[in-house]
C-alpha cells in the first residue's frame, strides 16, 4: 500500500523531519495473509513464542502477541 502526500508538506516523527511533495508517495506496507498456525511458526522460526491470538469469528483477521523465546 502506498499513500499519496495531497499537497508539499513535512511530518515530523520522533525527533525527525521528512518533507514530501504533492503527489509523492511513500511504501506503509506490505499486505500477507497468513493462518493463525502458519504465524505462529513464522513466529517461531524468527524466536518468539505465541503468548495470545485474537481473532474475528471467522478466523479471518488476527492479531498476535508474540514475546522472545526463553
Amino acid at each position: 500500500m502506498h499513500l499519496v502526500s495531497t499537497c508539499a508538506q513535512k511530518a515530523c516523527v520522533d525527533g525527525h523531519s521528512f518533507r514530501f511533495e504533492a503527489g509523492e508517495t511513500i511504501h506503509t506496507e506490505n499486505s500477507y495473509k497468513y493462518s493463525v498456525e502458519e504465524f505462529r511458526e513464522l513466529g517461531v522460526l524468527a524466536g518468539y513464542e505465541v503468548e495470545q491470538v485474537w481473532t474475528d469469528p471467522d478466523e479471518l483477521f488476527s492479531v498476535h502477541c508474540l514475546r522472545v523465546s526463553g
